[in-house]
């Protein structure tokens, strides 16, 4: 029989929560031909029990995928496992392109944060190879919008003296999701906005 990877995560009927939980692979293979069996180690992530599970999958199922950038929108499609289970703020690749899942929908309708691809209807990702940066820069009391676009792991820090446009700016805040920080760096892909000051350079 074919070998496959495993997946990193699969949906299985934990022995202690009595429920079909989500669990982390940490070991196993993936066997068969039209037929994909799993037989792998596993840990339930509610409760973190440890356990053997084999598991049959069906053929892989194509799913929708609208992916954005900037103003576009474009359709494409990913191919995943029917039990393989997609979750919001997962990083995917979309044919050669990454992208980062933002939102996905149910065969019922319904908007979910996890779900088994068997389950999917429609899945709305970003384009994820490269990040918009959005910018607040005060100058003399009047706030000014800018952008930039750098890669994912690309890092701001407070402090730290940038050329926007035709301006120089020292960045004096950057908001995430969880907070505003004014001490250290922050990778692109956590950022919402960046604040900075408009200054101007010495010269000599």
């Amino acid at each position: 029989m074919d070998s496959m990877t495993a997946p990193s995560s699969v949906i299985a009927e934990c022995p202690v929560c009595r429920n079909e939980t989500l669990h982390q692979v940490l070991s196993g293979k993936v066997s068969g031909r039209d037929s994909k069996v799993l037989d792998s180690t596993v840990r339930c992530r509610s409760c973190g029990q440890v356990h053997h599970v084999v598991l049959k999958s069906e053929k892989p199922l194509t799913l929708p995928v609208i992916v954005s950038w900037l103003e576009e929108s474009k359709r494409s499609s990913i191919t995943l496992g029917p039990d393989e289970v997609l979750s919001v703020d997962d990083e995917i690749m979309c044919g050669e392109l990454p992208v980062l899942v933002k939102s996905i929908e149910s065969k019922v309708g319904a908007r979910v944060s996890v779900c088994k691809a068997r389950d999917i209807s429609t899945i709305w990702a970003k384009r994820f190879d490269k990040v918009k940066i959005l910018f607040s820069v005060n100058h003399h009391g009047r706030t000014y919008s800018e952008q930039m676009i750098v890669s994912p792991d690309e890092e701001f820090s407070v402090g730290d003296m940038i050329s926007l446009g035709k301006r120089d700016v020292v960045i004096h805040s950057i908001r995430t999701v969880a907070k505003t920080t004014r001490t250290g760096s922050v990778a692109a892909r956590d950022v919402v906005r960046v604040y900075a000051n408009i200054v101007r350079r010495t010269s000599y």
